[in-house]
């Protein structure tokens, strides 16, 4: 199911064309549904549907059938709430057993699968889309939620760009029904220790033996699996985890360029374990027309709910209209393992002036907007709200500091940012993300963060996996195999990254550089020369109070450029804007 979107309270205008022309809608109970691009196994009736809103809803052992959903989602009181968080995210589903019963919306226990719902005055709905709940609410534009977004570039908690469109928090389900939308929680959104500690090995163990059986399973359900390889640690791990037996003739598939590290890393993994290697070269991709490059930014944005940059996933989306959509194994979100915040820190206790600091140098800095381009009130009160969103979500973590920026990383940048980035990838094919699974999660929060950093934990599990694999340097340069040791030679090997890191970020704050992703530049380039070319066509930011006119202007004339975060941010408004008219 691409598109879901269910009204209580009101049944007497059903609306589906608000999900796009190919739509479908009826009444149903109080209220009514529409739908899109139901997918086999999906159960539609007139007044009961249990539809899933990813490709994939599986957990370690194998895919969950439409019947077994029903089931744990009932009538929005989970028989199984361990089995629902058991799920590998992303995924989502939506079920009704009758018109008298309620409608339940339910994400994975992280809100990798994005979804929203909206709470009016005696009526209420939830959807796969921010955006058509604005239009149906005729929701105004929350600067506060953009704010935050013209910092971080991604939205933080369960804000939208949309004034009272909420995203479905982690855990959780979204019960409509006598028009109302409440939100029941079947996972908790935290992770504390419990009972006796387990040691760094069992830890290890544990992991090791989690990331075997889920690879083991679902390459024996799903044999013409792609790997996605790169010469990183996350997608490294995944093929330690698998079993040397099942990595024979297996498809890998890397993006690179011509002469990048990525694809020779990755072609010496996969000589070394049997692999069927491909590499695709996204510099040798044909051209487009600076239009379809813009209207595949403009959709970006639309498929990223305007909570995260267009200019990162349209490429990508280029990119993939060449590529076969079938299975794929992923491997984000192996940073909460390692320690993502911890260069440049010595720990403490969490406070407000570690927050700060931690904003200042690594939140505000990739993906900030040129402060010139936004009115001057509004660039003001941005930084406030982004200091007080950020201070909000570490209110709920621990109080050592380097535990708790993990913590900030699994629950706001990997579920908000890599989120909005999985759910369209989500909607398209086939894909599991192992490292996401829910007890792996807790144990890779369980060692203290002198165990975790410099990647002690993670270089230890892939030794542990495949000591061979692990002894290939990563693209760093550096050696899984020697990242859990103590050597002096690893010790002055991890300093020079890490000194490479923090010269780079210091260079970048000073500088306000922004570091961009594959082909964003270009994407960003072409949507700039096709404003030029077409400058009635961003006219709509004008109305919303947000970007400077006089800087528009000059932007549309020639006389000054955009960087690629400032046009991701200028594209998710543009969107926005339209998507309440």
């Amino acid at each position: 199911m691409r598109d879901f979107l269910a009204v209580s309270g009101d049944a007497s205008h059903p609306r589906p064309e608000l999900l796009g022309t190919s739509a479908t809608g009826h009444r149903s109970g109080d209220g009514w549904v529409a739908f899109t691009g139901a997918e086999p196994g999906d159960v539609i009736d007139d007044d009961t549907f249990t539809v899933r809103l990813t490709r994939s809803v599986r957990d370690r052992a194998s895919d969950l059938d439409t019947s077994l959903l029903a089931r744990l989602l009932a009538e929005g009181e989970p028989s199984d709430p361990a089995a629902l968080a058991a799920v590998l995210p992303p995924w989502g589903a939506a079920h009704r057993s009758a018109a008298s019963t309620p409608v339940v919306m339910a994400t994975d226990w992280l809100g990798m699968r994005h979804l929203y719902y909206w709470q009016g005055d005696g009526v209420a709905a939830v959807s796969t889309s921010a955006r058509t709940l604005a239009r149906l609410a005729g929701a105004g534009l929350d600067t506060a939620a953009l704010g935050v977004q013209s910092l971080v570039g991604w939205q933080v908690g369960t804000s939208t760009p949309f004034t009272g469109v909420h995203k479905l928090a982690p855990g959780c389900l979204a019960v409509l029904n006598g028009g109302r939308a409440e939100v029941r929680r079947y996972a908790a959104d935290s992770m504390p220790p419990s009972g006796r500690a387990a040691s760094f090995d069992e830890v290890v163990d544990e992991m090791a033996t989690i990331l075997r059986d889920i690879h083991t399973g679902y390459l024996a359900d799903h044999p013409d699996t792609v790997l996605q390889l790169t010469g990183g640690q996350d997608s490294r791990l995944l093929l330690c985890a698998i079993p040397p037996k099942m990595r024979d003739g297996l498809h890998a598939l890397t993006l690179d360029v011509g002469g990048g590290v990525e694809s020779r890393v990755a072609a010496r993994l996969s000589e070394l374990g049997g692999l069927r290697h491909e590499v695709f070269r996204v510099d040798q991709q044909p051209p487009v027309t600076d239009a379809v490059a813009h209207d595949t930014a403009l959709a970006a944005a639309a498929a990223l709910e305007c909570s995260a940059s267009p200019v990162a996933l349209a490429p990508l989306t280029l990119f993939e209209s060449h590529l076969s959509q079938g299975h794929r194994l992923s491997g984000a979100g192996g940073e909460t393992a390692r320690g993502f915040y911890y260069a440049g820190q010595t720990g403490g206790t969490t406070s407000p002036r570690l927050v700060e600091r931690l904003a200042d140098w690594r939140l505000f800095v990739n993906e900030a907007v040129a402060a010139d381009a936004l009115e001057p009130d509004f660039v003001t009160a941005a930084r406030g709200h982004a200091l007080a969103a950020v201070g909000r979500a570490f209110e709920g973590y621990d109080t050592d500091w380097l535990r708790a920026t993990d913590e900030f990383y699994l629950w706001q940048r990997t579920q908000r940012w890599a989120g909005a980035h999985g759910t369209p990838a989500a909607i398209d094919r086939f894909f599991v993300n192992p490292l996401l699974d829910r007890r792996f999660m807790e144990l890779a929060l369980t060692p203290a963060p002198e165990q975790k950093r410099g990647s002690r934990l993670t270089g230890q599990l892939m030794h542990r996996l495949d000591p061979a694999l692990a002894a290939i340097p990563l693209d760093s340069g550096l050696v899984p195999a020697k990242l859990g040791q103590a050597g002096l030679g690893t010790r002055a090997a991890l300093a020079r990254v890490a000194l490479r890191k923090t010269t780079a970020k210091v260079r970048q704050r000073v500088t306000g550089g922004r570091r961009t992703q594959m082909g964003a530049a270009t994407i960003s380039a072409a949507v700039v020369r096709h404003w030029r070319a077409e400058p009635d066509r961003p006219a709509a930011l004008r109305e919303t109070g947000i970007v400077r006119s006089g800087w528009l202007d000059e932007l549309l004339d020639g006389r000054r450029s955009a960087d690629p975060s400032t046009v991701a941010f200028l594209l998710n408004l543009l969107v926005a804007a339209e998507a309440r008219r």
